[in-house]
């Protein structure tokens, strides 16, 4: 067809195929296929989605697409029906239990993992007749061959689906040596027929073993590599595929999780077992709920400051436990992305502090406004470096380094209560603060109006929030990694009991703040008290919002849109909502207010939204994730504003 192309041009390709021509063509493979699908399906058998377990790809958060069918996502009922009146077997390790909870979960989503960790857990729907057995053998041994044995010459009665792996406790018992996988050969050796003679009456599946994320791994799993893990998993595939005379009977290799568990597993918390992202959860003040709690936040703050609403105490103190909601936010976010993944490269530090102040430095060389007009760019970034410096200052302590040793744990404490202390000084010492924040260029950034008072006054409303939020992020990773919430979707944080006394609780503090913020006399007073009980406000906010397993697994997809793009709205209201520095509103449209507020607002949202999406691509190109290419940029960029801040110090010279 090319060289036809070539020596006829253009036209002549036309004549011979043309949009008839390839309609006709498009039905002709529609036939072929339907053709091939029907032979495939009469010679295979009706189980014509063999890739399930073997093959696809990963689209996304709990979604595989395997290479020849679409999945099924099941209903409990559907559940219920497809295993009515079955037995189904779990054996083998922590990661064959995971499988087990997540399977479980289908029949009865209130499911709570709880339990003997090493020992047998067993699950019974008498509605439906179901039973459901995780059975406690990390190894293949003995033990599993003789559990495994009584099902095919014992009286016991065999299940109807048994689901089986295990390998990862002997590389990590024998120290990854190569005679225990040797022994591991031959203890799989010794299992292999009898797995096939329960496949004969069974479905029987093998699991492989999913990779581990090698720089999570606390030190007494260390020896678990990917090479080794390769190893046995060849072991068990060779062996298993072998051993089989009759192709009907097969044991089936579950190598689906394998595949899945490479796109997922970075995301672990102890790099061996799968994230929770990738199963049935919902976990506390995720992304979706986060977004949505900022947008209806910054929505709350725009009505205020278009309405005018400061002279009214109580508004005001709610909108400044808001503006601390977004600290607390801060502390939190940032001290568990450093804690879990202790990542501590200039890359990402470099991608936070553009994504913050982008927007705000172009509008202050653009429309001459000091850094400090825009205050809460300033204040976020600041309490960034502040995380960013605690936990990055020697020693580094992060998830990883605390999950070999719980001594790390102190010490991760002895850091926040040193951060907690210099803030209590600074908080005390306001000549010192403004020594510190008058000195050049940090004069140039943090004055407004040839001082930075305004710039103390806001770092001190606020001062013990961002502490909060990082102690909060601690208090509640080490429960999880304890395993001592629930998370699953639907299920309530904690028991029963706990949840409705800390619901109770919760609810209480949240009135008798409001209470306290509508009795407050003058704002001086509240101003005072504000940085030291702000965070009961939030706290409790949080609980009620996440301890029901409803209330937590649903978000209003609304908010969330205005919270991923809360940032920009909160910057360009000063230029495009409001007028004279914030002190009045922008007039579009003369003599109709009500008018004029709809369509300003409405350019005003579709700006913030544009201005986002062009702030993360320039992000992602501007800062390259090649060190040394960005090392000299920062360099160019870091002499260009040292430049302007030179000017900027000579012009304020001349103008005294």
């Amino acid at each position: 067809m090319a060289a036809l192309a070539y020596t006829l041009g253009k036209r002549e390709i036309n004549h011979y195929f043309s949009v008839r021509s390839a309609k006709a063509l498009a039905l002709g493979a529609v036939l072929l296929l339907a053709a091939c699908h029907a032979a495939f399906r009469r010679y295979r058998g009706d189980d014509t989605c063999e890739y399930l377990l073997s093959s696809g790809r990963f689209l996304g958060e709990k979604v595989w697409q395997p290479h020849s069918c679409m999945m099924h996502k099941y209903k409990n009922s559907e559940a219920k029906n497809c295993l009515l009146d079955k037995h189904i077997a779990f054996i083998g390790d922590s990661r064959i239990r995971q499988l087990f909870y997540s399977f479980v979960k289908l029949v009865n989503p209130q499911v709570k993992e709880e339990g003997n960790k090493h020992g047998n857990i067993l699950f019974e729907d008498k509605s439906a007749s179901i039973k459901v057995d995780f059975l406690w053998y990390p190894e293949v041994n003995g033990s599993m061959k003789q559990r495994i044995k009584s099902w095919t010459e014992g009286s016991i009665a065999k299940p109807h689906v048994i689901v089986a792996g295990a390998a990862t406790w002997s590389i990590k018992i024998h120290n990854g040596s190569n005679e225990a996988l040797t022994q591991y050969k031959i203890n799989i050796t010794s299992i292999a027929p009898l797995l096939e003679k329960l496949a004969e009456s069974s479905d029987v599946y093998w699991v492989l073993q999913d990779p581990v994320y090698e720089d999570m791994l606390s030190n007494s799993r260390k020896m678990i590599t990917n090479d080794k893990i390769d190893a046995y998993n060849e072991a068990a595939i060779s062996i298993l595929n072998s051993s089989s005379r009759n192709s009907k009977a097969k044991v089936k290799v579950f190598s689906v999780s394998k595949l899945i568990a490479q796109e997922t597993i970075m995301q672990s918390s102890d790099g061996l077992h799968l994230p929770e992202s990738s199963r049935e959860t919902t976990k506390m003040l995720n992304r979706e709920q986060t977004d949505e709690w900022k947008g209806w936040m910054q929505l709350v703050i725009l009505i205020y400051h278009i309405s005018g609403a400061s002279t009214f105490l109580p508004v005001y103190m709610h909108v400044r436990v808001l503006v601390a909601a977004y600290l607390f936010q801060t502390g939190y976010g940032h001290f568990s992305y450093f804690w879990i993944k202790g990542d501590f490269g200039l890359y990402r530090v470099c991608q936070v502090l553009f994504r913050l102040n982008f927007l705000v430095v172009v509008l202050c060389i653009v429309m001459d406004r000091p850094y400090q007009f825009y205050y809460f760019v300033p204040l976020v970034t600041v309490w960034f470096m502040i995380i960013y410096a605690t936990l990055a200052v020697w020693p580094q302590i992060v998830q990883k380094k605390a999950n070999g040793n719980c001594f790390w744990h102190f010490g991760l404490l002895l850091k926040l209560i040193s951060l907690l202390m210099c803030i209590y000084f600074l908080a005390n010492s306001q000549g010192v603060f403004e020594k510190i924040f008058s000195l050049w260029p940090l004069s140039t950034c943090f004055e407004l109006n040839g001082n930075v008072y305004e710039w103390w006054f806001r770092w001190k409303l606020d001062r013990y929030v961002v502490f909060h939020g990082m102690m909060f992020a601690f208090i509640y990773l080490a429960l999880q990694k304890r395993q001592v919430l629930s998370e699953g979707k639907g299920e309530p944080l904690f028991s029963s009991k706990i949840s409705n006394v800390l619901l109770f609780i919760s609810v209480v503090c949240f009135l008798t703040y409001s209470i306290w913020a509508s009795s407050c006399k003058n704002k001086t007073e509240c101003n005072e008290l504000h940085p030291s009980v702000s965070v009961v406000q939030i706290l409790a906010f949080i609980l009620i919002r996440n301890i029901p397993g409803y209330a937590r697994s649903v978000y209003s997809s609304f908010f969330a849109w205005f919270g991923r793009i809360s940032l920009e709205l909160f910057i360009c209201q000063y230029h495009i909502w409001l007028a004279a520095d914030t002190k009045g509103i922008l007039v579009l449209i003369p003599g109709n207010p009500m008018l004029n507020i709809i369509v300003s607002t409405f350019i005003f949202v579709c700006v913030a939204h544009e201005i986002s999406q062009i702030t993360n691509d320039l992000a992602q190109m501007v800062v390259p994730k090649d060190n040394a290419t960005l090392l000299r940029r920062l360099l160019c960029i870091a002499g260009f504003f040292s430049g302007l801040l030179f000017l900027a110090a000579i012009q304020d010279q001349s103008r005294h």
